[in-house]
């Protein structure tokens, strides 16, 4: 006997990208405005509140961990390349003159900010060209493993490479680090007037 959301993939998905959205619309993300004066460092708000979920969440994995409660065969770790490289630049840029990701887009749509749609739809065209360039991109080598493929920067598990193998605590401290300085940092920052 199945569980009716556990075991249902499709539906858990939809589940938790609403959720995911409602999140997004709470803590300002769906507002490109919000979001630029964020990457502006003007108003540093979000930024606090994306490092809090990120050391947050490092905490809550690497305690999973050390006493057994996440499975490690659940961690799975991507291929370091250049597409990824190329990839990350392609959308750090396009982040940065829109206010959106395709995240973030389709919540912004949803929260009623009208003109994602064509974020989206850039999104879904950029897509399709890619998996039509794909086989002459990978007959390039621009997915080749580099830096090692595979590999984090704390040893979790025989399967990846590691930078540093030391205890799962460290990845807590590191994640504690995180919180601290989310807390740390100030929600808007001032900029002085020149006459």
């Amino acid at each position: 006997m199945k569980h009716l959301f556990v075991d249902n993939m499709p539906l858990l998905g939809i589940l938790l990208g609403i959720l995911f959205g409602f999140a997004l619309y709470y803590a300002g993300a769906t507002n490109r405005i919000f979001i630029i004066n964020m990457l502006k460092l003007k108003n540093l708000t979000l930024m606090k509140i994306i490092l809090l979920g990120i050391g947050f969440g490092m905490v809550l994995t690497y305690l999973g961990m050390i006493f057994k409660i996440i499975p490690m065969e659940h961690f799975s770790i991507k291929v370091m390349n250049l597409g990824v490289i190329f990839g990350a630049g392609i959308l750090g840029v396009g982040f940065g003159i829109i206010g959106l990701c395709p995240g973030t887009a389709i919540a912004s749509f949803g929260a009623g900010y009208l003109k994602a749609i064509y974020v989206i739809l850039g999104g879904l065209v950029g897509s399709f060209l890619f998996t039509l360039s794909y086989p002459v991109l990978k007959s390039i080598g621009l997915f080749e493993e580099i830096f090692g493929g595979k590999t984090s920067l704390i040893f979790i598990s025989e399967k990846y490479n590691f930078l540093y193998e030391g205890t799962p605590w460290i990845g807590v401290f590191v994640g504690v680090i995180i919180i601290v300085i989310s807390l740390a940092l100030p929600y808007n920052v001032e900029t002085k007037k020149r006459w």
